[in-house]
Formats: structure tokens, C-alpha cells, sequence
């Protein structure tokens, strides 16, 4: 592999490509660099949530439309992602990333001022097309490090550094949101990608190889078709769509029966929110003992669908409150926490030569999932505990569904 030392020279990166058991020099730094661009996608998505009621109340929107600001910017990951995939394995993976981070924070600042919901949830595809960027860039330059063996319990650990930003996001941006209201949330996003921007530029040199001709582009639908025909890839991306969409329409949901049912504000939302967060955290943290064990993907999944079956078991015995809602989803987080870093590690390594394209493949089919998801539970507005908890039963039981499949097809 041919690595562009050069790149790394000006940008003063210490940062190497490896292929021995050796720590690379400043591998700390630039891990916290790479989970800091990587966690700029979710933290769209979890600092905005708990304002998404005083999204509807300020354009006169009902539920299902404020919920679009999330569901759209999902959508607009996953096609992002679809586009930031191949051209980060032909072109390399610096160029991708600092272009994605400045349609991020292009994004941002236009979502901050828009005038009207269409204008918005046009800001939301400019940040999510920048988002995605950082996803796929981040997880992949991890695997050029590291290799497949090491990848996994690496990405555990980066996976772990991204929650924590997420945990904390529903916090932040909803007390921003209540005293400064959720167009500060915005600016706020803005400024954390300038600061990725500049992080990213100091501290990344280039893993990947680049060079390839532009005409090689032409064969992205056979990788495509590489990776449909392979069976562990499917439904590996299966078992990882299911998980995250349980957890994306909980997400989607809960500030609207937290707010609205129970009479929260935003920032008390927030902070319910952050015990979700904490869960998944946990569970980056026991991949690798339950790696070596069993399959962390079978694990993470089956506790995602337990935590659902029991949200719907309080739900259906009329069980009601603030922590009945979170308590049973904490178990998704840690199902969540467990599968995530071990399902993309096995696709990056599915097919040889495809680990960008078939990363930002799976992850594009993860929101896109997510996304839909979210938009069909929208339309049975008003949502009630009983509504969101069969939703969620019904994601992660095709998830743990999967997980067992992939694990067969191995």
C-alpha cells in the first residue's frame, strides 16, 4: 500500500499507517481527533432532539413535519455516504474529510438562519452530505491503521470517545435551546465543525492509497453487487439497520412524550436522553470481553430486542411515567454500544479493496433504515408509550434476526 507521507509532513501529523503490533506515534491525539470528526454527525442529530418541540411551535408544525429535521438529515447521511465511500477509496481519505467538514459547518450556519421548514431541511442535507464525510472517513482510517485483527477493539474504543460527545449533546443543546432558543443549537454545531476543521488539518495525514483514475468510478455498481452477493455483509448491515432504527425512532419519539405527556422542559429531555447515551458507552466497553467469548453482535442485538419487549410488556400492562419510558431502552443503548463497532469492522473487511465503499454502504443502508423508520412512526402522531414500544420491537427482532444469520453465514 502506498501512503502519502508527503501529506502528513506538511500537516506535522505523526500519525502512520501500521501493519506490526506497534502504537503509532500520537496515536492518542489523533484517535480523539478522528472520534471528535466522526462524533460531528451524531451530534447533529443528539443536541438538536430535545428542541425539536420548540422546532414545531416556532414554524407551526405538527410532530411528524419537526421530526422530518431529523429524519431528512438521516436520509441525507445515508446518500452521503453512498457518494463519500468510493471517492475516499479512489481518492483518499484526507481530501474527503476536510471537504465534508466544511459542508458541515456550511450546513449549520444556514440551518441557523433558515426563514421556513423547507429551507431548514434543505440546511439538513448540506450538513448530513458533511457529516457523512466524517463518519466513513474516520472508521476507515482506522482499518488502514490498524488492520482487521486490532480494527475492532480500536473501534470499540473510538466508538466509545464518539458517545460520549452524544451523551452529553442532548444536555447542551437543550438548555441552549430553552435560553437562547434552538437556532443557537445551530451555531453552536457550526462552531464544533470549524473547531474539527482545523483539528483535522493539523493533525491527519493521509492512510489510504490515492491515484486511482476517475474512470474507476464507472465500477461502482459491480462493488455494489460484490458486496450484495456477499452473504455476511448483508446481513451484518441488516443486524445493524434494525438495532439503530429501534433506537433512532425512541429518539425521534421520546422528546414529544417526555415534553408534551410528562411536562418536561428541553433540557430536562435532554437529560433523560443522557442515560441512553451512558448505556451505549458501557456497551463499547464490553466488545472485546464479549468478543472473545462469543459474538458481541448476537449479544448487542438480543439485548436491544429485550429492551424493547420489555417497554412493550409496561406499555401494554399500562405502565406509564418517565422511568418506564427510559429505563427498558437503556438496554437498547448497551445492545447498541455492543454491536455497532463489531458489525462495521466486519463490513470494512468483507471485501477486499472495498472497505470505504463497503463501510459507507452499510452505514448509508443504517440511516437510511433509521430514517424511513422515523418518518412511519411519524404518521401515527399522536404517539403514545404503547405506539413506540411495539415499533421498536418490531426493528430489533428482525436486528437480533439478522445478527443470528450473519453469524451462520461466516
Amino acid at each position: 500500500m502506498r501512503h502519502a507521507d508527503a501529506d502528513g509532513a506538511a500537516c506535522g501529523c505523526a500519525f502512520r499507517p501500521m501493519n506490526g503490533a506497534q502504537t503509532p506515534p500520537g496515536y492518542r491525539i489523533t484517535i480523539l481527533t478522528l472520534a471528535a470528526i466522526a462524533a460531528m454527525g451524531s451530534m447533529a442529530i443528539h443536541m438538536l432532539v430535545p428542541a425539536l418541540p420548540l422546532i414545531a411551535d416556532d414554524f407551526a408544525i405538527g410532530e411528524a413535519r419537526a421530526q422530518q429535521v431529523v429524519s431528512v438529515y438521516l436520509a441525507g447521511l445515508a446518500g452521503g455516504q453512498l457518494v463519500a465511500g468510493p471517492l475516499t477509496d479512489r481518492l483518499g481519505r484526507r481530501p474527503v474529510m476536510l471537504a465534508g467538514l466544511v459542508l458541515y459547518i456550511m450546513g449549520a450556519a444556514a440551518a441557523a438562519f433558515a426563514p421556513e421548514t423547507e429551507w431548514l431541511l434543505l440546511a439538513r442535507l448540506v450538513q448530513a452530505a458533511g457529516g457523512a464525510c466524517g463518519v466513513v472517513t474516520a472508521r476507515v482510517m482506522v482499518g488502514d491503521v490498524f488492520g482487521q485483527h486490532r480494527a475492532a477493539g480500536v473501534q470499540a474504543t473510538l466508538m466509545t470517545i464518539v458517545l460520549i460527545s452524544p451523551a452529553i449533546a442532548p444536555v447542551i443543546g437543550g438548555t441552549i435551546a430553552d435560553i437562547f432558543g434552538w437556532r443557537a443549537v445551530f451555531g453552536m454545531l457550526a462552531l464544533a465543525g470549524l473547531v474539527a476543521l482545523i483539528a483535522a488539518w493539523l493533525r491527519l495525514a493521509e492512510t489510504g492509497v490515492r491515484g486511482h483514475s476517475a474512470a474507476k468510478l464507472r465500477n461502482l455498481p459491480a462493488d455494489y453487487l460484490r458486496l450484495a452477493r456477499n452473504r455476511a455483509f448483508v446481513l451484518t448491515t441488516g443486524a445493524l439497520s434494525g438495532a439503530s432504527s429501534g433506537l433512532y425512532m425512541f429518539l425521534g419519539a421520546a422528546p414529544f412524550l417526555l415534553v408534551h405527556r410528562y411536562g418536561l422542559s428541553s433540557a430536562e429531555a435532554g437529560l433523560a436522553l443522557l442515560v441512553i447515551a451512558a448505556s451505549s458507552i458501557a456497551g463499547t466497553r464490553l466488545v472485546v470481553p464479549v468478543e472473545r467469548r462469543f459474538s458481541a453482535l448476537i449479544v448487542g442485538t438480543g439485548s436491544s430486542a429485550t429492551g424493547a419487549l420489555i417497554a412493550l410488556g409496561l406499555a401494554l400492562a399500562g405502565i406509564e411515567g418517565i422511568v418506564p419510558l427510559i429505563a427498558p431502552v437503556m438496554l437498547m443503548g448497551l445492545g447498541a454500544g455492543l454491536a455497532g463497532p463489531v458489525a462495521f469492522n466486519a463490513v470494512a473487511f468483507a471485501e477486499d479493496g472495498l472497505a470505504a465503499t463497503a463501510t459507507s454502504l452499510a452505514g448509508a443502508l443504517q440511516m437510511l433504515a433509521s430514517g424511513t423508520a422515523m418518518t412511519m412512526l411519524g404518521l401515527l402522531s399522536p404517539l403514545d408509550p404503547q405506539r413506540v414500544a411495539a415499533a421498536l420491537m418490531l426493528a430489533t427482532s428482525m436486528a437480533f434476526a439478522c445478527a443470528i444469520g450473519a453469524k451462520r453465514a461466516k
